[in-house]
């Protein structure tokens, strides 16, 4: 039992670390760890630059100080790049399951409700728009 359960946990490791990489060398992806890449390099040569300021005769502890934050935004810059191509590739492995039922059910619940408050004499765009945002904010991960 344990060595197949561990055999499907390589299997699904192996599929996810292929998805990550599939989605890893596209155009986007790319792009972005080129963006990323060029941001820690300039974040590399401020901090550079600030610490020869800091170990400068006229320089402080605050430039000292600088050099280390900006070594800290370059890995940052490449973390975030490492940390959305994790997000994006696990979203990929997850299917969307979409209520169909419910979705036709509720615009057709929305649009009575727009008809009705717009015989009260408000506009029905604005009901619409407002029963979409009040949506919205019910299901904050739509």
């Amino acid at each position: 039992m344990r060595i197949r359960w561990a055999r499907r946990a390589a299997a699904t490791g192996a599929a996810y670390a292929r998805a990550v990489r599939r989605l890893a060398f596209t155009r986007r992806w790319l792009g972005g760890l080129a963006l990323c890449i060029a941001a820690a390099l300039v974040f590399a040569w401020l901090g550079r630059w600030q610490w020869d300021r800091g170990q400068a005769i006229h320089g402080s502890l605050q430039n000292t100080a600088y050099a280390f934050n900006w070594w800290l935004f370059s890995m940052l810059s490449l973390g975030f790049w490492v940390r959305t191509l994790r997000d994006a590739a696990a979203e990929l492995g997850q299917p969307r399951q979409v209520d169909l039922a419910r979705s036709s059910a509720a615009l057709v619940q929305e649009a009575q409700r727009a008809t009705a408050v717009a015989a009260d004499g408000q506009d029905p765009e604005v009901v619409a728009w407002n029963a979409w945002l009040a949506e919205l904010n019910a299901n904050p991960r739509r």
